[in-house]
């Protein structure tokens, strides 16, 4: 089994001598920065502020890349708090950690710099002298951009290949006393790092607030009388005394804690996250730093609402309505039933590996529909959610593919309590806290409890539902909620949901039940911890590969018997992977009757038009440049210059990288923004390029270019702005864009891509990069200012790099 190839010794002793290397690198760096530093000496007079004039240069220029746990030595330059933090040569993601690393979250773990300085951050100011002539040479944040424009990237130019990009760059974390012998080795990695420097203002106005000691001039937030009123109400909600409204407030905390919350009726554009405190309402909210958020928080707490300080990025950014409809529909899906409570259930590591034992009490409809309400922020959550990186976890699911979910009157698990009690045992999670030795065989214990889930699931629908699905078992939103089809794209470390089916027929689809869509939220967001070791981390990979089988077979039970064994079979293709389906992956149930009767020979498409016509408006608007049946085709109500648009883009999509014309898909990045301009810029449109790679199949976690099949790649174009992580920016006049198009089918080889790359792309060199990048981001605000945020560079592709894929 590919666990057990995982926990050979090998790896054990492969791993053991970094433990004793970070036990004696982890002493050096406390002896390093033991000493008390100095305060950064501040002059009289401040020719800048921090708040007008060196906060727009950071968001413009650097939280791209320095924002979240993919920031280059955790410097994150999203707050002032960040910046004050500084830097650490201690990576968040250590794919070779053996054990669990201690968490370093901004706002949470430490507070003011004694704290951060004891946790092994170092300044990135001048904290080694009390003079102002030293405050540019002894700050690395000074050095750093200095040394990107005494060594700028010469315009237009391809970025050197020893310039390692990526999730994959070792970062180098220099302090005043090594910068020297930095700045030697790599004289063209400063910052920001291989990308258009800043310009002479931006680098004068940066190096002049640092000399005069980088004073933050930010004033303290105080929310306003309509914000204030929203706050008292919602945490009156959350803490009120009675044991069914505490459990509730804690089910409702798991699945909110990772949200940015607004205030609807409000239009504040600020956001609020929930937190656990150890004060209450009215006095000045103190965090409980627990890892998770269903552990114990140790005594008494109060559920608080704090305002999100750091500037949002949209890779982490996932927006939460609050209003007054909304506490009402929690009222009704939580509290309105007549279920009692007479205790509530501890923060034990049973509970906090079974949320289903946890929260049994709780009415399991409510449960569902709650999560059915607002169902692509949950799988937004599991899918890309706020951890900013993971390739072996995102490996775990195909590029394209289609979600629906089951009718919460369909779903054994809310209908028929004995069956829910049934299967409770069997629903327990990947262990919060694992070792390496001890790994394999609670994986076992878990395969073990996930086949006997599915084989009581099996005979309980099959005594139950006889008959077998029917089209009146998927879940239409309940008249209108667009939350009832989704579409999930994976780009290589990442992944993106939106609302509706967009791109050609995929692969495969999902259809989730409540254990499902509960199971993979915990698994991944409440239980999760980038910080832990690699034992822990993988387990969790496996078990999300089990989970995403689950939701195949259940697609494959709205298939006609006939077709569900092949169907799965080109899924999972390779001798391999057809050993993993007979021995991880139960299948039950394979003969059991449908209740659709399909006409055609292709019962997959016919599904996905079955239950398109079922949602209507809710599948989403016609998908004109994915699915067009006679060229051209054209979005409603478009002008003159979009059908121009869709009329020349619409060839490029959903074929096959093998058929003629279309070897430009071998070279495409896994997701490029492109903008279109009109000559005189009054109409500008913006689009997604997005490269679905195909699969032999997705069972397995390393080794993903053997299983890589380019031939069948193919590409999907969004309408607007999809994913928080553009691998490269096109910019096409409105005039060129047939040329555009017909360049694309020309390609047939790396030098014709490259040369069109270079004609209509912005290489990292492209000095209009920035005014591009920030275009993006303001038309997102434009159109969709609830979602929009920043967006990163770190991921953006060099020219050489765009013809070569990604490898494990």
């Amino acid at each position: 089994m590919e666990f057990v190839r995982f926990a050979t010794l090998a790896l054990v002793f492969r791993v053991l001598p970094l433990v004793v290397l970070s036990v004696f690198a982890s002493a050096c760096q406390q002896s390093l920065f033991s000493e008390k530093p100095l305060p950064t000496p501040v002059a009289s007079e401040q020719t800048y502020s921090y708040v007008n004039d060196v906060k727009p240069i950071l968001e413009h220029k650097c939280i791209s890349c320095h924002a979240c746990n993919d920031a280059p030595c955790q410097l994150k330059l999203t707050s002032p708090e960040g910046l004050l933090r500084g830097a650490t040569g201690k990576p968040v993601y250590d794919s070779e950690r053996v054990f669990d690393a201690p968490p370093t979250r901004l706002f949470v773990d430490a507070h003011g710099e004694s704290e951060w300085r004891k946790m092994g951050f170092h300044s990135v100011f001048n904290h080694q002298s009390s003079s102002l002539q030293d405050n540019l040479s002894d700050s690395t944040l000074y050095q750093m951009i200095a040394l990107a424009r005494s060594n700028p990237l010469q315009p237009d130019t391809r970025v050197s290949a020893d310039i390692e990009l990526g999730l994959a760059r070792e970062n180098v974390c220099p302090t005043p006393r090594n910068f020297a012998n930095y700045a030697a080795q790599k004289p063209q990695q400063g910052m920001p790092l291989a990308l258009s420097p800043l310009s002479a203002q931006e680098f004068q106005t940066l190096e002049q607030w640092i000399f005069e000691g980088g004073v933050i001039d930010e004033k303290p937030w105080w929310p306003t009388s309509a914000e204030q009123q929203q706050i008292e109400q919602w945490e009156s909600f959350f803490n009120q005394p009675a044991l069914r409204n505490q459990l509730v407030s804690r089910y409702l905390y798991e699945h909110l804690f990772a949200a940015h919350l607004y205030f609807e009726e409000l239009d504040s554009r600020n956001f609020f996250e929930l937190v656990r405190s150890s004060t209450p309402s009215g006095m000045p909210i103190s965090v409980i730093a627990t890892l998770r958020p269903n552990d114990d928080p140790g005594g008494t707490f109060y559920y608080r609402l704090r305002r999100v300080k750091s500037t949002l990025v949209h890779k982490t950014h996932m927006p939460y309505p609050l209003a007054e409809n909304r506490m009402q529909r929690f009222e009704e899906l939580f509290l309105a039933d007549d279920w009692t409570l007479s205790r509530l259930p501890d923060y034990a590591r049973e509970n906090a590996i079974n949320p289903f034992a946890t929260f049994k009490e709780i009415p399991a409809e409510g449960r569902y529909r709650f999560m059915l309400d607002t169902a692509e922020y949950f799988v937004e959550n599991f899918i890309r959610g706020p951890v900013c990186a993971g390739q072996i976890a995102t490996n775990v699911i195909r590029d394209q593919f289609y979600v629906m979910f089951q009718a919460p009157q369909a779903d054994l698990a809310v209908t028929d309590p004995a069956y829910m009690n049934t299967i409770i045992p069997h629903m327990k999670l990947v262990p919060q806290e694992e070792g390496l030795l001890l790994s394999y065989f609670d994986w076992k214990n878990r395969l073990d409890q996930m086949n006997a889930y599915n084989e009581l699931r099996g005979q309980y629908y099959r005594k139950l539902r006889p008959l077998g699905q029917s089209l009146d078992d998927l879940w239409y939103g309940d008249g209108g909620n667009p939350n009832a089809a989704l579409t999930v794209f994976r780009n290589y470390d990442n992944a993106m949901v939106t609302q509706g089916f967009v791109g050609a027929n995929p692969k495969t689809l999902w259809v989730m039940d409540y254990p499902m869509l509960e199971r993979s939220y915990y698994l991944l967001v409440v239980n999760f911890n980038v910080f832990g070791s690699l034992a822990t981390q993988a387990e969790t990979r496996l078990y999300f590969d089990l989970i995403r089988a689950n939701g195949e077979n259940n697609f494959l039970h709205f298939m006609p018997p006939q077709t569900r064994t092949p169907m799965r079979d080109s899924w999972y293709e390779g001798s391999d992977a057809q050993i993993k389906i007979s021995t991880s992956y139960a299948v039950v149930n394979e003969d059991m009757p449908v209740q659709i009767d399909y006409k055609g020979t292709d019962p997959k498409a016919e599904f996905i038009n079955l239950a398109a016509a079922r949602l209507g408006p809710v599948s989403g608007f016609p998908d004109v440049l994915n699915r067009c049946v006679g060229i051209p085709c054209y979005s409603h109500g478009a002008n003159s210059a979009l059908r121009r648009i869709e009329a020349a883009l619409q060839s490029l999509t959903s074929v096959p990288a093998s058929d003629e014309g279309m070897r430009f898909v071998d070279y495409m990045p896994d997701n490029a923004f492109l903008r279109v301009s009109s000559k005189n810029g009054d109409q500008q449109f913006a689009l997604s390029l997005i490269r679905n790679k195909a699969h032999s199949n997705v069972a397995f976690m390393f080794n993903e270019e053997k299983r890589r099949e380019p031939g069948l790649d193919t590409l999907t174009i969004y309408h607007g702005l999809i994913g928080g992580y553009p691998n490269f920016m096109f910019e096409v006049p409105l005039e060129q864009i047939e040329e555009f198009a017909s360049a694309l089918h020309a390609v047939d080889s790396r030098e014709r891509f490259e040369a069109l790359a270079v004609r209509y792309g912005l290489m990292r060199s492209n000095p209009e990069i920035w005014t591009n990048f920030e275009w993006f981001i303001d038309h997102m605000r434009t159109t969709r200012p609830l979602e929009a945020g920043v967006y990163d560079l770190s991921r953006y592709r060099k020219i050489a790099d765009l013809t070569s894929d990604e490898a494990d």
